[in-house]
């Protein structure tokens, strides 16, 4: 089989700001692997503050030791999911992990959620994030933005507890959508267990990580110190891939899993098992990427209790066409693997 990547700047159609800093463009890498007449298409997530770079990434998807790995038959996934190097980054396995689902996909001649026997119309809404602004005429407006989608993920942690309490107060005013918040670990402790309260009057569908990633702790303090009619609390950048969601039974009411975080399809479909084994929450998400990845975390979300999929609907450059959402409904391709094809100028 063979291997091609493609650099992939995807531009935002606004800065991108959140408790880690402002973005406006994300460097991602796309992925092909051709098998006969057959391509297979992933992304590497470029997350600024994750360890992984395009560099690293780079590094990764052009080791000799890929193609070896990958073998030579599509239809054997499982071994070569098996023999893909472990050492590398997880968004470069992701990327290696969806081009060859979406491969296997197309030689069965089937979508992956036909395969996986999941239906499409249980896939949840999705949410659609409004980000941090400069000026509150900013922010407003992107909230009014977000008009017609039924839930509205706030992007919090500034630095200012009263400013994140405004943020929220304003998109009150702005909006009669379902309002969840994301502080990316930007509060401590003692800010979580003062705001989560406050909070409480704008009935939250949930409260996504409020604190530092390894803060386990602050989780067990929330869970043990906050009253039971608290909006669920999910962790993201606290479960990373599969080893991190047991350590979060019990002092978490959920989890967000991203492939770019876990490494790929399997490792993602082995998270949700666990989580409902330790009778979690699952949320289905994505990073800034392209609709190759939104898609393929697209075919598992009817596993999911939550989405946020927007990610490919916050550039302006999208190469790809794939799931489409219509005010937070999302309809998965009607084709083989991830159904994704590629934008023609």
């Amino acid at each position: 089989m063979q291997i091609t990547i493609h650099n992939a700047p995807l531009q935002l159609e606004h800065p991108f700001k959140l408790s880690y800093g402002t973005t406006t463009v994300r460097k991602n890498i796309l992925v092909n692997i051709t098998h006969e007449d057959f391509t297979g298409t992933g992304e590497a997530a470029v997350v600024p503050y994750y360890t992984s770079t395009p560099e690293g990434i780079l590094r990764y998807l052009t080791d000799p030791a890929l193609g070896d790995a990958i073998g030579d038959d599509p239809l054997l996934l499982e071994d070569a999911l098996d023999r893909l190097p472990s050492d590398g980054p997880a968004a470069a396995r992701a990327a290696v992990d969806i081009a060859l689902h979406d491969l296997w996909g197309q030689r069965l001649g089937q979508p992956l959620y036909q395969l996986w026997g999941l239906n499409p119309a249980r896939i949840p809404q999705s949410s659609y994030t409004v980000t941090m602004a400069d000026d509150e005429v900013a922010y407003r407006e992107r909230v009014r933005a977000a008009k017609g989608y039924q839930l509205i993920k706030l992007k919090l942690g500034s630095g200012s507890r009263q400013n994140d309490l405004q943020m929220v107060r304003i998109a009150r005013e702005e909006t009669d959508a379902q309002l969840c918040v994301d502080v990316n670990g930007g509060w401590s402790a003692a800010d979580a267990l003062a705001m989560i309260p406050r909070l409480a009057e704008y009935d939250l569908t949930f409260v996504e990580q409020p604190i530092a990633r390894d803060d386990f702790e602050g989780w067990r303090l929330l869970r043990a110190s906050l009253p039971a009619d608290r909006p669920p609390l999910i962790a993201d950048e606290s479960v990373q891939g599969v080893a991190s969601v047991p350590p979060l039974a019990g002092i978490v009411d959920g989890v967000n899993i991203k492939l770019a975080k876990c490494g790929g399809l399997r490792a993602a479909r082995q998270m949700i098992a666990l989580a409902r084994a330790y009778d979690m929450q699952v949320l289905i998400g994505c990073m800034i990427e392209s609709s190759v990845a939104v898609t393929a975390a697209a075919h598992l979300a009817p596993m999911a209790d939550y989405a946020d999929l927007d990610g490919n609907l916050l550039i302006t450059n999208d190469p790809y066409r794939g799931a489409v959402m219509s005010r937070g409904y999302l309809t998965l391709p009607d084709a083989p693997g991830l159904g994704v094809t590629p934008v023609v100028d």
